[in-house]
């Protein structure tokens, strides 16, 4: 089941990488709560990877440049 958060989620990592915790300061959620469905997003989109370095999940979302007309 998608979380209520996902697309807002979603139109926050166009702009810049995220962690949990930051996403769920923004949206005023459970750390938790923001975790899933960061998790979910990268699962279920393609163009929505993360990192883990240590304890730190970093999310980010990939910019897809149009191919140049040859």
């Amino acid at each position: 089941m998608p979380s209520n958060y996902e697309e807002e989620i979603y139109e926050m990592l166009s702009k810049e990488p995220l962690v949990p915790s930051e996403v769920a300061k923004r949206l005023g959620i459970d750390f938790r709560t923001a975790k899933d469905a960061l998790m979910r997003l990268a699962l279920t989109k393609k163009d929505v990877h993360y990192k883990t370095a240590g304890r730190i999940h970093i999310f980010w979302r990939e910019r897809l440049e149009p191919s140049p007309n040859r």
